[in-house]
């Protein structure tokens, strides 16, 4: 892997922004959000997938992302195993799609995932010995190709057509100065070049902050992919919550800043982060010893839209999975949280759209891991 090359970066001190604002105007055009205490919301979870021993199509080998697929089934990317999982509604095991192996199609080291509204399944690692993005057919599990790219791309959602949105990191050097442009950009199967880029910024290079590109390649945004090709983009970041909104053509329309506050960890959350940041580095083929993560929380840790095009913000704050639930001109609908409270709550992932409510703790509790099916309720 490639990872080596992005070995330190400073979090998050942007250089340069995109979506094609100024930095006068972007700070002209920022959005409060005015949150309220009602009305609120519990997600329960009513069903779950993966067991910890027995039908070894239920024992996953680690979990990196959960989506249903165009048909309303749930689609599980076991990166322990190198394949994606196909289960009904119901949680029953249908197929999988991808193997590890080093041959055409085949899978070795897979990170993220997103499928397309069209029925295209994107994977960012290495794969058919190629590192970048490998496509498959939701519907037949047919190897769609790979397409490399310098360092394996992050942060998927799944879009309209065959296309999806993800995020880029590439590597520049200018006399003695080395920088990290990011892009995030919308592709379409089989095509190399962005249809539509959202934003572009820059970093600097530092070879001496390990967390610091575990969390800028794993993380650095949060993003998700609204009706009409709107585009919603949270800069990690334990200082602000904003979230920078994208029309279909890339152009960016309003900046929406909630009022949430800094965080700091538990000494129990510290260790969860701990390991997960362990397991980050394992999968990047990095060196996981000595990793220590930032005391503060990310304000927004999670961004998704539901079938009516509002958007869920899950807060890097609370215990609880909690999401303040704004439509797309910022304006407050209700809060909404997990209940009963999980243990491992803040390590929980989700996945959100006219399907329902998925979910997956990042470093579970109980040891091993589960997709969590969750619905919705009054509080």
């Amino acid at each position: 892997m490639l990872n080596f090359v992005l070995a330190g970066i400073l979090v998050i001190v942007v250089l340069s922004t995109g979506c094609g604002a100024s930095e006068e105007n972007r700070a002209a055009s920022v959005q409060p959000v005015y949150i309220d205490t009602d009305p609120t919301v519990i997600l329960y979870p009513v069903d779950s997938i993966g067991i910890e021993f027995g039908d070894s199509n239920y024992v996953m080998g680690g979990v990196e992302g959960a989506a249903f697929g165009p048909d309303g089934n749930i689609a599980v990317l076991d990166c322990g195993r190198s394949t994606v999982r196909l289960y009904s509604p119901g949680g029953e095991y249908l197929r999988s799609i991808g193997r590890r192996g080093n041959g055409p199609g085949e899978l070795q080291n897979i990170t993220f995932m997103a499928i397309s509204q069209g029925g295209d399944i994107h994977l960012s690692g290495t794969g058919s010995e190629i590192l970048g993005i490998h496509s498959y057919d939701y519907f037949t599990g047919e190897w769609l190709g790979s397409s490399r790219t310098f360092v394996p791309p992050s942060c998927l959602e799944g879009a309209r057509s065959n296309s999806y949105v993800r995020k880029d990191i590439n590597f520049e050097v200018n006399g003695d100065v080395i920088t990290l442009p990011v892009s995030i950009s919308l592709y379409e199967t089989g095509i190399e070049d962005p249809l539509v880029t959202y934003r572009e910024d820059i970093f600097p290079f530092d070879p001496t902050d390990e967390v610091g590109m575990l969390e800028l390649d794993w993380y650095g945004y949060d993003i998700a992919v609204g009706s009409g090709g709107m585009v919603f983009i949270a800069p990690r970041s334990t200082e602000e919550a904003l979230i920078i909104v994208c029309d279909s053509a890339g152009n960016e329309i309003r900046t929406l800043q909630l009022p949430y506050q800094p965080t700091e960890r538990t000494e129990e959350e510290m260790e969860m982060e701990r390991s997960i940041l362990r397991a980050k580095a394992l999968a990047s083929d990095e060196s996981p010893e000595g990793l220590e993560p930032d005391p503060f929380k990310p304000m927004i840790r999670g961004l998704e839209t539901d079938g009516d095009g509002n958007l869920w913000v899950l807060q890097g704050g609370p215990c609880t999975p909690t999401f303040t639930v704004i439509n797309t001109e910022g304006d407050f609908l209700f809060t909404a949280s997990v209940a009963p409270e999980p243990p491992d709550g803040s390590t929980w992932r989700f996945y959100i759209d006219e399907n329902g409510f998925l979910a997956y703790a990042e470093d579970p509790y109980s040891g091993f891991y589960k997709i969590y099916i969750l619905q919705m309720r009054d509080g």
